[in-house]
């Protein structure tokens, strides 16, 4: 069993502040060190599944993963995952993923784990020091009526959405974010640059260096590009090469070259 310790800006009531991606890249690497030796590409359902606790910002917390029912949201319907808090559960977040299944494939479920592992880090310490508040002047005293509060995977198109979108609500940037920690997780920047260094000249793919314009990232930028008639299909081995590397899915990749900047919209929306 595992206790991750993290740490990022906050507010007094543990909630975080605006983060940004590359603050969040590197919390996710903070938690990578602690979960797989360095050596490892891929990050399995097993090692998250062996989190039991976290500390984040000095909130000590514990983890309950549930992975043996199938999960619904609250009109009933059939979802891959959620992260919530009872109030009646003080000092513990939950993790419930549906388990696989003609809905959900295990690599599905891997990613779905990584993003509400991102909820229980960046939501759920606010929901505990809410929590231990108890309730309101003006609020119902009986435990069972105190507010739960819960965010929902309901399916694959949900892991896909970016940080870089502009948010329009704190439920929707707690989304994104989630999802930033998920593919920072699992497939981090550097992690990913060497392994497209490494494989591309099997699969006829030019890698084409250039000045980067990312402040964030300064220095010297990679961008890919198959090569021939059939690129299109390389491209697609590839990704399937890379996929198998890291344990994720093609589609997984896609997304994480086009946020590194390795790939254009177009070759992400394919």
């Amino acid at each position: 069993m595992a206790v991750l310790t993290l740490d990022y800006r906050c507010c007094d009531r543990k909630r975080p502040l605006y983060i940004k991606h590359i603050e969040v890249e590197r919390i996710a690497a903070t938690a990578r060190q602690q979960l797989v030796a360095d050596s490892i590409d891929a990050v399995s359902f097993e090692a998250l599944r062996q989190i039991s606790g976290l500390k984040i910002n000095g909130i000590d917390f514990a983890l309950e993963v549930s992975t043996d029912y199938a999960v619904h949201d609250e009109q009933g319907n059939h979802v891959f995952g959620v992260c919530e808090f009872d109030p009646a559960m003080p000092d513990a977040a939950m993790v419930s993923i549906s388990p696989v299944g003609e809905s959900l494939s295990e690599l599905l479920a891997l990613s779905t784990l990584a993003h509400e592992l991102g909820h229980a880090v960046f939501d759920a310490p606010g929901w505990v020091v809410q929590g231990s508040k108890g309730p309101g002047l003006f609020d119902d005293i009986e435990p069972t009526m105190q507010r739960a509060y819960r965010t929902t995977t309901p399916d694959s198109d949900h892991l896909s959405k970016s940080l870089s979108a502009k948010p329009t609500t704190e439920e929707h940037f707690a989304e994104l974010r989630a999802n930033e920690f998920m593919g920072s997780l699992l497939v981090p920047r550097q992690r990913i640059i060497a392994a497209v260094e490494e494989l591309a000249p099997q699969h006829d793919i030019t890698i084409h260096r250039h000045p980067s314009t990312d402040p964030d990232h300064p220095g010297t930028a990679l961008r890919i590009k198959a090569n021939g008639d059939l690129g299109v299909l390389e491209m697609d081995r590839f990704e399937k090469a890379l996929a198998t590397r890291f344990g994720v899915n093609p589609r997984f990749i896609q997304v994480r070259l086009n946020r590194y900047g390795l790939t254009t919209q177009e070759a992400a929306m394919r």
